[in-house]
């Protein structure tokens, strides 16, 4: 799976707060704040579903748009690229900093705890 680009992140983080939305739903939530015209925010959809980070379908007669993995396994792989590339730590991670985070569940960040450090002994 590719991993999402901020404004890809901004489209994500509407979904996993609100549910399948439809493309005109999205816009109205996302466009005005990455200052988007609708046929950029369809651009971006359609690319979204290509690149595994959307998955569509059609809920009576309109196209609707969920997340193709949660919250925490997607957040995950952009942490841990982050974390392995720039900082080149190839170990566990500290996953408290993330505890207060107003996007992350309790169930959310105990997930994303576990994807970042399974694997790795607690030595």
């Amino acid at each position: 799976m590719s991993h999402p680009t901020k404004s890809e992140l901004a489209i994500l983080k509407v979904l996993w707060a609100e549910g399948p939305l439809s493309a005109r739903e999205i816009q109205e939530r996302v466009g005005p704040q990455l200052d988007w015209s609708f046929s950029t925010t369809r651009t971006t959809l359609t690319r979204m579903a290509d690149k595994s980070l959307l998955r569509p379908e059609t809920r009576h007669g309109v196209r609707v748009y969920s997340p193709a993995k949660s919250k925490a396994r997607t957040l995950s792989g952009v942490l841990r690229e982050f974390f392995d590339t720039v900082l080149e730590m190839k170990g566990p991670l500290p996953t408290a900093a993330f505890h207060d985070s107003k996007v992350l569940s309790e169930e959310d960040w105990q997930e994303l705890d576990r994807l970042l450090n399974e694997g790795f002994d607690d030595d």
